[in-house]
């Protein structure tokens, strides 16, 4: 009797709709962020950039997101058109070859799936920890509260912050290429309903059993070069008074040599969370976590 009512209590918080609150989209936005940054080589800069661009996505995304879950073609549709001006806005962030890896990496490059009634977010298939951060919250994590996204800059407002970078400019948009239909039943199923139909929610059992991010082969264990960078600032790149050290000073600033061949991380303390093992394998800390993605709502 005990377990069935433990069951019924979790199938009611399964399909509870509730926006997410600032701080989860901040939390989710920095731990994609901080992954963007180890496995795509980022610096300081690239690293704070990429957070503004997740937050403004997921806080986008937000109100349409259940509307997903349930199949409605006209939301479908503007995920990815919100998606596709995320990963615009990326393009003039990141190099040409950092973003090629972007798009190569699912968790990356289409970071939310459905699964029956629930959506996540791929990243916590690959990293279960989620209390583990390679790197010190960006400077502007609880100051910055969207406008930069390229919604509401037509010319978009990242596109002249880093002159002369070989920038990636093949087409980036995902609705209009041919591997749509796939990509979209790869993230939420098949089924699709309008909206003078009945909803019925999109039935998919989507277990990433065949994402390659599941293989560790396609994980990067090479460490980001530019992590003393991120970590040791002074400033923030807007002028900002606040500091990497002084938001955390409990935590280790950063990696350090035991020689040029065997970098150590180290992991900062975050939003109140005890802080992780350090590595001296690069892989991140204590990944038997039972959680995966705890961002589903439904």
């Amino acid at each position: 009797m005990k377990r069935l009512f433990a069951l019924a209590t979790i199938l009611c918080v399964s399909i509870s709709m509730m926006a997410l609150s600032t701080s989860k989209i901040r939390t989710h936005a920095r731990f994609i962020s901080d992954r963007m940054a180890y496995e795509l080589d980022l610096n300081y800069m690239q690293y704070e950039d990429c957070y503004e661009v997740n937050y403004d996505f997921i806080y986008a995304v937000d109100r349409i997101i259940d509307d997903v879950v349930w199949g409605y073609e006209d939301a479908i549709y503007e995920y990815y058109r919100l998606l596709d001006y995320r990963n615009e806005d990326l393009s003039f962030i990141l190099s040409y070859s950092q973003y090629r890896k972007f798009i190569a990496t699912d968790y990356f490059y289409r970071p939310i799936y459905t699964n029956g009634r629930s959506w996540g977010f791929r990243i916590y298939t690959a990293y279960s920890n989620t209390s583990f951060y390679y790197y010190n919250r960006p400077s502007i994590y609880t100051t910055y509260r969207g406008g930069h996204s390229r919604i509401n800059n037509i010319g978009g407002f990242y596109a002249n912050r880093y002159p002369g970078q070989d920038r990636y400019r093949d087409n980036i948009a995902i609705h209009n290429s041919q591997s749509f239909t796939a990509f979209r039943r790869g993230d939420f199923g098949n089924n699709i309903v309008q909206r003078n139909a009945n909803p019925v929610y999109n039935n998919y059992n989507n277990k990433n059993a065949n994402n390659r991010t599941q293989d560790s082969r396609y994980r990067d264990d090479s460490g980001n070069r530019n992590s003393p960078q991120i970590n040791n600032v002074t400033t923030g790149r807007r002028n900002s008074t606040s500091s990497f050290s002084n938001q955390n000073s409990n935590s280790n600033a950063g990696r350090t040599s035991a020689n040029s061949s065997n970098i150590q991380r180290t992991n900062p303390q975050a939003n109140g969370n005890n802080s992780q093992s350090t590595n001296n394998n690069n892989q991140p800390a204590n990944t038997n976590s039972s959680r995966t993605a705890t961002s589903f709502r439904r």
